[in-house]
């Protein structure tokens, strides 16, 4: 009775419902499944796109959808900088990519002091300037994938070695792209005029692109759907021959995915595409969050500056997020809401929405390029904060 007794603390009350659904963990103790908790993993990172695109499909007035986009383009913004202070402000990672954190970003501020010149050169170089913007938008597209598929690889470093090995990478990296082909092959040449009279920026590369899906479609279309649902089979097949479904995370995880790349088909594409905007912004901000949580819980003899904001996470967080959605939305809203009618204000040429608009295209390089080495799940200070 006495090894019982130290083995269960009878004076504990087990868990509520709230703790054990709702609440995070204590910052020091780790979800021996979930990261954070499941409440506040499957509205943040598996479905956070529904916030956005079933309001979206409900709702009868443009006017409403805007307000939502608006919504959607102050999260993104807002989410680009997140892992900025923990770049900057955390003495040991900056001296740990010093290099890597200094040079790219560098390049990228003056490209961008430099659009208004590219631009007005025409040929090359303002045809430059649209090719960086069209990689930064499929470098959006393979980023936001390679976050979710790090979210899918992160609830499998919870499972057991045996279970581990019996859940490859690949698999997991295949069900992340499978759709892509059908993108390609099916979207573009279907809603190529919405494409172009929402594109002007990528017009040129994205004609192209069409035209050769248009070209071989019939071709192509066929094959691209047998990888899109080979994709998603083998993925769930796999799951119930490792475990039968046991990791009820990655099991959500892997619905939320699919049901948000196979709603670029079934609905309003524009429409899926913001909700799968804002789902990434979602699931990064509170990724940033409870990372920052864990890894500054211990304290530390000499506390970084981000320590230090840290200490007060309500007010940095809502002031932090706040300053930069309200520049989106601001901007967002300029002429439509407020200011209706006031002539755009321009600076070296460029109005300020464009100047706004290239500084989005470059820091979002930034942001894509940092988060290629800031959160690796394979090393070791990332997986212990998890």
């Amino acid at each position: 009775m006495g090894a019982l007794a130290h083995s269960i603390d009878l004076t504990s009350p087990p868990p509520g419902f709230w703790q054990r659904y709702f609440a995070p963990p204590c910052a020091g103790r780790s979800q021996p499944r979930w990261h954070v908790s499941p409440a506040i993993d499957i509205a943040a990172y598996h479905f956070s796109w529904a916030w956005v695109l079933i309001p979206m499909m409900l709702a009868s007035r443009e006017s409403t959808i805007f307000y939502i986009y608006a919504l959607v383009m102050a999260a993104n913004l807002a989410h680009r900088h997140y892992g900025l202070p923990y770049a900057y402000l955390d003495r040991e990672v900056f001296h740990t990519y010093e290099r890597k954190l200094t040079w790219f970003p560098e390049v990228c501020l003056l490209l961008f002091a430099a659009t208004p010149l590219l631009l007005s050169l025409k040929g090359v170089a303002a045809g430059a300037v649209g090719a960086v913007v069209f990689f930064s938008l499929l470098w959006n597209f393979w980023h936001t994938y390679m976050q979710k598929f790090g979210v899918l690889r992160l609830y499998r470093a919870k499972d057991p070695a045996a279970v581990q090995e019996r859940t490859p990478g690949w698999i997991d990296r295949y069900l992340m792209l499978c759709w892509v082909p059908l993108y390609f092959t099916y979207l573009g040449p279907k809603y190529k005029d919405l494409i172009f009279a929402n594109g002007n920026h990528i017009r040129g590369p994205a004609a192209a692109i069409i035209a050769l899906m248009e070209m071989h479609g019939r071709a192509l279309v066929l094959p691209s759907v047998v990888i899109a649902a080979g994709g998603v089979g083998l993925w769930f097949g796999n799951e119930w021959r490792a475990q039968r479904f046991a990791n009820r995370a990655r099991l959500s995880a892997a619905l939320g995915t699919t049901l948000i790349s196979s709603a670029l088909l079934w609905a309003n594409p524009v429409k899926a595409f913001i909700a799968f905007a804002f789902s990434h912004a979602v699931e990064y901000m509170v990724f940033v969050w409870a990372f920052q949580r864990r890894r500054y819980a211990r304290p530390h003899p000499a506390p970084s500056l981000i320590e230090r904001v840290l200490r007060y996470p309500k007010t940095w967080y809502l002031c932090f997020t706040a300053f930069f959605a309200a520049i989106a939305i601001a901007q967002t809203l300029w002429g439509r809401v407020f200011m209706r009618g006031a002539r755009p204000i321009e600076f070296f040429g460029l109005a300020g929405g464009m100047w706004l608009f290239y500084y989005a295209a470059y820091e979002s390089l930034v942001h894509f390029y940092m988060d290629g080495f800031l959160w690796k799940m394979r090393r070791p200070d990332v997986r212990q904060n998890i």
